[in-house]
């Protein structure tokens, strides 16, 4: 069966201020951009909580630069910025923040911050995918739903001064509802990206179940995922070094992927859960590509393996440099 066509106003806003809302319900959009030629890995992230006061959600918004590019990862954030119910994401300013939404489709995003400015547009690959409406559906404890979408990106980075371009490849993810960061035990978030090509694939570990969702679009056909046959490297601090998979999906097809290092981040959101970001080298069937490859593990699983993983004595990554980031991302 094809990927459900999702209407234009799928996008649009979900989670509007509630006077008695629970902190954890909130909206979330990421821009996720893999430089791995040049070292660096960048995540555009703006978000909106219902809990607020006076009638008005709170809102934030950050960017985050690491990998070899950049001397130490740097981050710029905004939080508990008031936003009127009015305010949907085809006009989104939140502080640093100005987010331009056109339907499922594209994306402009320009973020201003003290040390890091991003101008950003998106053109979506594959039509945007949510959990909700295909099979596996989506966890309660993860959104109410989640969209999905590879695209084309051009645009500038400056850090600190030093100014990058790019015209290249990026993913972007759209979710509304209750986020429990203590829902899995385990997640892998991947996204493979090239010339007409687009890959999600999301493998959920949570409550003793794992479900698996996403598509491969291939050659103008987009198509779900119906099994996958995975390997990877970890490093001594369980970072992911390289990737191997094996797609299959509901148009017959079967997709090799391998990814390996570029830039990596150790990315506490919250005490319970930690997420391993990586900016990846790619190909897809043996062309060129890039992806944004993400774990998700415990604390406690991480701080139980420090230094003893299956890849002692391999690159490791300084695991507190995100740290200054972490009260922001867990929105």
């Amino acid at each position: 069966m094809p990927i459900a066509e999702l209407h234009p106003g799928y996008e649009n806003r979900h989670i509007f201020y509630g006077a008695d809302a629970p902190d954890n319900v909130r909206e979330s959009l990421a821009y996720l951009l893999p430089l791995p030629d040049q070292g660096l890995g960048v995540i555009v992230y703006t978000w909106v909580h219902a809990a607020g006061a006076d009638g008005m959600g709170r809102a934030g918004a950050m960017a985050v630069v690491y990998g070899p590019g950049v001397p130490e990862t740097v981050s710029d954030a905004a939080d508990g910025i008031a936003v009127p119910d009015a305010m949907d994401f085809d006009d989104w300013r939140v502080g640093p923040i100005h987010l331009q939404m056109s339907g499922t489709t594209t994306s402009s995003v320009v973020f201003r911050g003290q040390r890091i400015s991003i101008d950003y547009r998106f053109e979506g690959i594959n039509p945007s995918f949510a959990f909700l409406p295909n099979p596996g559906g989506c966890p309660s404890w993860l959104a109410d739903d989640r969209t999905e979408q590879g695209g084309r990106v051009a645009g500038t980075l400056t850090v600190d001064g030093r100014a990058y371009s790019y015209d290249t490849f990026g993913h972007r993810d759209h979710s509304w509802g209750v986020r429990d960061w203590g829902g899995p035990t385990h997640w892998k978030w991947w996204n493979v990206m090239a010339p007409d090509v687009s890959i999600h694939f999301m493998e959920l570990q949570a409550f003793g179940r794992t479900s698996v969702h996403g598509y491969v679009h291939r050659d103008g056909v987009t198509a779900l995922i119906t099994g996958h046959d995975a390997d990877f490297d970890l490093d001594a601090e369980l970072m992911h070094t390289d990737v191997r998979v094996t797609f299959t999906d509901e148009a017959g097809r079967t997709t090799r992927v391998r990814t390996w290092r570029g830039a990596d981040l150790h990315w506490p959101v919250s005490p319970r859960l930690t997420l391993h970001e990586a900016a990846m080298h790619a190909e897809v069937e043996g062309a060129p590509a890039v992806a944004y490859i993400e774990m998700a593990w415990p604390p406690e699983y991480l701080d139980h393996h420090a230094g003893t993983g299956p890849g002692v004595g391999a690159l490791t990554v300084d695991r507190g440099a995100a740290a200054g980031s972490a009260s922001a991302a867990a929105s």
